[in-house]
């Protein structure tokens, strides 16, 4: 088995690298974009230069005046894997998107493999081959590909089911470490909601066994005990959402029973063809499951062996409910705030499709099983394989010149078509034997990869033509002038802004070691906001814009910058405006203006002759050399939030909330040295608890390994 294990993970490995050909080098043509591009990635990069730089990052400076960088679940500080990207990148002076990029893939092969190890303890090589790429090279998968924390958590589900199979056929609670590991990576990947999925899954699918209520009870006592495991994430996350703004989230599905079976069933019923909008039409979410599940949930209704289906409807039952909540259930979820605020209907998807797998790899099994006497003509096998390798040739020219599917009623028949002769092709693997068996399961492998790739990967869903690692320069910014971005940085302890959208996007800033008060993040405390709507109004849940004229507000938030591209409305005014002065040169792509009346984002509470020096200047440590000959509040504006520390000529000092969002300590008369440190003690005590956590789930591994007799 493990020699078998090995072969499958680099045949598999071939191919994800196949599937994803175009985002690769040396044939890249696309980046993923979205969220990972416009989210992901410059956290990403923040969490790497901070390691580079010798620490660890905990303190987010670069938005809303500070949030917490260890609290921000999405950022998958914790997450394993994380790590193991940032040592491949470790010798780069800066961490590339394309390492994103190969995380996310990675993913996906892993996906696939540890679905193959799982269901190949149930089904055969070829329908568990077939099953896992139901779940990891279709549909919800490919279609999220922009959402790295959905793909960690999706990835991690055939882990907690193969362990619940393996307790309930040895009749032992040891391998349910499985689910413990898979629970924890889950949530340490970066998105509650994802976890939330595979835990409901998870325990579902343990109901469904023959073991039913008491491995029903197992598995839920191995996810309240991984909860140990990501305490490190999660109890820094807590501390930031009791300060969030909350929104509810699990609300009615966007996508009926209908809609959802056409998405399912059918490639492109909905039009995804290049150079047409995705969202043009309610339901036009790529869920296609392919033509191996397809064949098998035809086969299992002709069947009729409920018993050997049970374990997978039921899974699939409740994750469809659940990804489109009747009102009865919304107001249930409702009465339980942190289920509220977190579940999502669509990450429900995840399940749906390992329920798929099983199905597919049950149904494919119990086919290839059922040989019947007789053999295959030559010219039916010939014929058959013929008709089915130019079915998959058409396929592949139809998406090399350019990808114009049918749709609609067109691609439900074009649909039927191909799974007919994949039926048939299927049928000769199962009446032949020796090289023509081998030569058609080459062929459906094929198939499958094709009808996979153009419909899937290769409709570019969530990427657009370039590279992302072009537009980052070793130095500067690309379209700013060099002596203002050398201002910028040299006076990097004030914030700049964007003029609205005339500019770069406010996370982009971490990027250059920058800051600003605006952002964009769910992590928005509500203070802040009730701050800054004494200026200005949100414009959505996440994002204001400053009032480049209100000088109250640019001094309170120590803007001194803003950048604005040449050519937009407010460029003129700035240009006219006795507040401001031009940074550099004027034939420039985007242009950077001085406020002249900036004050530092530090300062006396009253005494306008006290003197204030910026000693360090770190996220997590901010020290001044101060003076007044009458002492009083010294201010800070950065976020008050819990785990921040204040020493006074290292001794420590009490910190006081100061203008509703940011803090302050009590100097008396004299000169001093005044520190600020952000230490939250839950990182400590949830490290603590994940390592020995961490330490008891290894011995666990190495107990439940099989004892040679």
């Amino acid at each position: 088995m493990g020699r078998e294990r090995l072969l499958v993970a680099a045949l598999a490995l071939i191919a994800s690298c196949a599937f994803f050909y175009e985002y690769l080098p040396p044939f890249k043509q696309v980046h993923l974009w979205s969220d990972i591009e416009g989210y992901h990635y410059p956290l990403q990069r923040f969490a790497f230069q901070a390691l580079k730089e010798g620490r660890i990052a905990q303190w987010d400076s670069s938005i809303y005046c500070g949030i917490s960088f260890a609290g921000n679940v999405q950022a998958a500080l914790f997450y394993p894997p994380t790590w193991l990207m940032y040592a491949a990148a470790w010798t780069l002076p800066k961490l590339p998107f394309k390492a994103l990029e190969v995380f996310t893939f990675v993913h996906v092969w892993l996906a696939f493999l540890l679905c193959y190890v799982w269901l190949r303890g149930r089904t055969g090589k070829l329908a568990s081959a077939f099953g896992a790429a139901v779940f990891a090279f279709t549909g919800h998968m490919v279609y999220q590909l922009g959402h790295p924390g959905t793909i960690g958590a999706m990835t991690w589900i055939p882990l907690g089911l193969w362990g619940i199979d393996e307790a309930v056929d040895r009749c032992d609670w040891r391998p349910l470490w499985k689910v413990a590991a898979a629970s924890a990576l889950s949530f340490l990947a970066g998105y509650p909601a994802a976890w939330i999925a595979s835990c409901v899954i998870i325990v579902v699918y343990a109901l469904g066994s023959r073991s039913h209520a008491r491995a029903a009870m197992g598995v839920c006592l191995a996810i309240v005990a991984s909860v140990l495991l990501f305490m490190v994430q999660l109890l820094p996350t807590m501390e930031a959402e009791s300060l969030m703004v909350l929104e509810r989230k699990y609300r009615p599905g966007a996508y009926g029973p209908g809609t959802l079976l056409l998405s399912y069933l059918v490639p492109n019923w909905f039009d995804f063809n290049s150079g047409h909008p995705t969202y043009f039409d309610p339901g036009s979410m790529y869920l296609y499951l392919g033509l191996p599940a397809l064949f098998a949930m035809a086969w299992a209704i002709r069947r009729h062996q409920g018993r050997a289906y049970f374990q997978p409807v039921l899974g699939l039952a409740v994750a469809l409910l659940l990804a489109d909540p009747p009102h009865f259930l919304i107001r249930a979820v409702e009465r339980v705030p942190a289920l509220d605020y977190t579940m999502q209907p669509y990450s429900f998807y995840a399940a749906v499709a390992a329920m798929a797998a099983l199905i597919t790899a049950t149904g494919l099994n119990d086919f290839l099983e059922a040989r019947s006497p007789g053999t295959i003509p030559a010219w039916a096998f010939f014929g058959s394989a013929t008709a089915l390798a130019a079915w998959s040739f058409r396929e592949l020219w139809i998406w090399h010149r350019g990808g114009l599917f049918a749709t609609g009623t067109r691609a439900a028949v074009e649909t039927a078509i191909a799974l007919v002769l994949f039926s048939v092709c299927l049928w000769c693997v199962r009446q032949t034997t020796g090289r023509r068996r081998n030569l058609i399961t080459a062929l459906l492998v094929l198939t499958v990869a094709t009808d996979y790739k153009v419909f899937g990967s290769g409709r570019w869903f969530n990427a657009i033509r370039g590279d992302v690692d072009d537009l980052q320069l070793p130095y500067g910014i690309a379209g700013v002038d060099d002596a203002a971005y050398r201002a910028m940085w040299e006076n990097r302890q004030y914030r700049v802004v964007t003029d609205e959208d005339a500019g770069p996007d406010p996370v982009d800033y971490r990027y250059w070691g920058l800051a600003t008060p605006a952002g964009f993040d769910p992590f928005l405390p509500a203070e802040y906001q009730k701050t800054i709507e004494r200026w200005v109004p949100f414009r959505t849940n996440r994002l204001f814009y400053a009032d480049l004229e209100n000088e109250a507000m640019l001094q309170a938030l120590g803007v001194r910058y803003v950048l604005v591209r040449s050519g937009f409305p407010g460029e003129p005014l700035l240009a006219a405006s006795r507040n401001y002065r031009l940074v550099g040169t004027t034939e420039i792509f985007c242009r950077v203006y001085e406020y002249l009346h900036a004050k530092p984002p530090y300062h006396w509470e009253h005494e306008d002759g006290g003197r204030a020096e910026p000693a360090v200047w770190i996220p997590e440590r901010r020290e001044f050399l101060v003076g007044s000959e009458r002492g009083g509040r010294f201010v800070l504006v950065e976020q008050f939030f819990p785990g921040w520390k204040a020493f006074l000529d290292g001794h420590p000092a009490g910190i006081e909330r100061w203008d509703g969002a940011f803090q302050a300590v009590q100097v008396p008369p004299g000169e001093h040295r005044v520190a600020f440190e952000f230490r939250p003690m839950s990182l400590r005590i949830g490290a603590a608890i994940s390592l020995l956590a961490a330490t008891a789930l290894l011995w666990l591994v190495a107990a439940s390994r099989p004892r040679e007799i």
